[in-house]
């Protein structure tokens, strides 16, 4: 049997004894709106006093959510006391259950008085509870229905009269005030709440931003930074380079172990790499979180950096020791701005320096500049003119294929600092070369021009992936201002013989050229090769019948014309080393041991090594 009752007008309170029983059970479900502290408290006893007027013992109420669906919000037995965990997980009107839609529609109370045998409610739900008979009560605030009561004898008959059913509506239009004042109330206690988050929240990431830039301001550099970050965070942060490589990284001490990487096997998942593309100024940063498949522990917050427009690297905050909030998004991302401006301030920084000491070494090369102003402008670089120096100059490869002279100047002064355990040394770039200017001492990690080409030397070496350097030359000492022009002349004009020559990756001494610098400064190279290529050409003619003659003649001229010394250097005996000396002395009618033939033959030798007659260097 289904009854569906609507009482026209409203009951006088007060009017019957039963209406009375309902004004004083508000009596106190009034005190409990005013003093309860939650929402689900008052349903609880609303559902509960509903219960005591119609000699039920069990009751469950839904709410109306802002998406027309009614959830489950309080419940109370007799036997069990408050089940309201249990009607929390359960929803109102859904799919098979007419029986609540009824109630809802009609905004009137449904009693269904044999559960077992009609059709309306929900089954299982019916089932899993063991109703047997139950009236549904509508929650009615301005001809709306805000929620529903639901109230049964667990397991047992229970005969509900029409007069029940009056009563539970007119509780259920009552109880409706006070659950809709009570709503009304938990909202603006939950808006109170959010506000004051929101302000506390406001505070915090404003107190963060003081912090950080005070701290850029008083001149903390990047690494600082991201200690403060770590230290506001609670939690290890890493700066990271585009290819996901630590720049620096920090953490509080007892969460201190490895840095905070991300590895392959996560950045190589088309998910995380998409997540992580779409990082832009408009969503500055994304959650990575925790996954086996992604090789990821731990909860990532990760911030992209853009500096001037473009992607500069990753701020990463990890999770450790706590949950990451959106407090810790927040805080990660103004971390990130400040970073970003930092790096593009260092970057200027860097930039203008460089300008600045390209400009006085160029000021230096090119005796532009008065000798006491150029002794004065390079002490803050770290040049005292005072001192001994060498330039060194290396001509590269540039255009298409190959990078900018400026990186290759970089590279240079980067790798030969490491080498020599020195600060930076002053460089400026030239169409195709690099002049390097390269201090002498102890202080200095080297002591003279041929210990600079030895450094000089592993540097083209090591650069050969990334710079083709074609060759490279090393001046004599420079002792005063004056001298730097003459030698940087000099360089330029061996530079420019070598280029000429075809020169290949060969970095010399200007002191080993010996007399050829003589030729070089005269402009009379051609006739210098034609006359080389006269005086070796005849003695190679005869290579094979009389032995390596050219390589014998090279060797004694490298032993100072001593006969045991180039024997032992070639590991032969000295007779052979005699024998072939008397067939060049045949061959080319000189005496390879007279003064002014050893002066012509080295000089020869040096033309022609640098014409490509040999492969091997000086």
């Amino acid at each position: 049997m289904v009854t569906s009752l609507a009482v026209a007008g409203s009951a006088v309170p007060g009017g019957t004894p039963r209406e009375r029983e309902v004004i004083a059970a508000f009596s106190e479900i009034t005190t409990e709106a005013i003093t309860a502290s939650r929402l689900e408290d008052l349903l609880a006893l609303v559902g509960q006093k509903l219960c005591g007027l119609l000699g039920v013992s069990r009751c469950s109420v839904y709410l109306r959510q802002d998406d027309g669906r009614f959830r489950g919000g309080a419940g109370w037995c007799g036997d069990a006391g408050n089940i309201s965990a249990a009607v929390q997980a359960q929803e109102a009107g859904i799919p098979g259950d007419a029986f609540s839609r009824e109630v809802i529609h009609s905004g009137a109370p449904v009693l269904i008085s044999d559960v077992r045998n009609d059709p309306r409610p929900h089954r299982r739900t019916m089932e899993h509870w063991g109703v047997r008979a139950m009236l549904g009560v509508p929650l009615v605030f301005d001809r709306e229905v805000i929620g529903l009561v639901f109230v049964d004898n667990v397991a047992r008959e229970h005969v509900y009269t029409d007069d029940d059913v009056s009563l539970a509506e007119l509780f259920g239009r009552l109880a409706a005030l006070f659950i809709r004042q009570a709503l009304q109330a938990s909202r603006l206690a939950a808006q109170t709440e959010e506000l004051d988050r929101q302000k506390r929240t406001l505070e915090f990431l404003a107190d963060v931003h003081a912090t950080l830039t005070s701290a850029v301001l008083e001149g903390a550099d990047i690494r600082a930074v991201v200690g403060l970050l770590s230290g506001l965070a609670g939690a290890p942060v890493a700066l990271l380079d585009e290819d996901f490589a630590v720049l620096t990284w920090t953490a509080p001490r007892a969460l201190r172990a490895a840095p905070p990487v991300l590895g392959d096997r996560a950045r190589d998942r088309p998910a995380l790499r998409t997540a992580l593309t779409e990082l832009s100024t408009a969503r500055p940063s994304t959650v990575l979180e925790p996954s086996s498949a992604l090789g990821l522990g731990r909860r990532h917050v990760v911030c992209r950096l853009i500096v001037e427009g473009r992607p500069s690297g990753y701020l990463a905050v990890v999770e450790a020791g706590r949950a990451l909030g959106d407090l810790d998004t927040k805080l990660a991302e103004r971390g990130a701005t400040v970073l970003a401006l930092q790096v593009l301030s260092e970057r200027r920084q860097i930039e203008a320096e460089g300008q600045a000491r390209d400009d006085f070494l160029s000021d230096l090369l090119n005796n532009h500049r008065e000798v006491t102003q150029l002794a004065r402008r390079g002490l803050p670089f770290g040049v005292d003119l005072g001192e001994p120096h060498v330039l060194v100059r290396l001509a590269v490869e540039s255009g298409e294929g190959h990078p900018h002279a400026s990186v290759a100047r970089r590279h240079v002064v980067t790798d030969l600092a490491a080498r020599l355990g020195t600060d930076e040394p002053p460089a400026t770039t030239l169409p195709g070369a690099v002049v390097v200017l390269v201090r002498l001492g102890a202080a200095a990690g080297v002591g003279d021009p041929d210990g600079v080409r030895a450094h000089v030397a592993a540097v083209a070496d090591a650069l050969a992936p990334r710079v083709r350097v074609r060759g490279g030359v090393v001046s004599a000492v420079c002792r005063e201002p004056e001298d730097f022009p003459r030698a940087h002349r000099e360089l330029r004009e061996i530079e420019e013989l070598s280029r000429s020559f075809g020169w290949s990756r060969r970095v010399v001494t200007l002191d080993e050229l010996g007399l050829f610098r003589v030729v070089v400064s005269s402009g009379r190279v051609k006739e210098a090769v034609r006359f080389a290529d006269e005086l070796l050409r005849p003695v190679r003619d005869h290579e094979g019948a009389d032995g390596p003659l050219l390589t014998t003649w090279r060797a004694f001229l490298a032993a100072e014309a001593r006969v045991q010394r180039a024997a032992a250097d070639l590991g032969v005996h000295e007779n052979t080393v005699r024998y072939r000396l008397g067939r060049i002395r045949e061959i080319t009618g000189r005496d390879p041991a007279a003064l002014d033939a050893l002066l012509t033959a080295r000089v020869a030798f040096q033309i022609l090594e640098l014409a490509g007659w040999f492969g091997d260097p000086l």
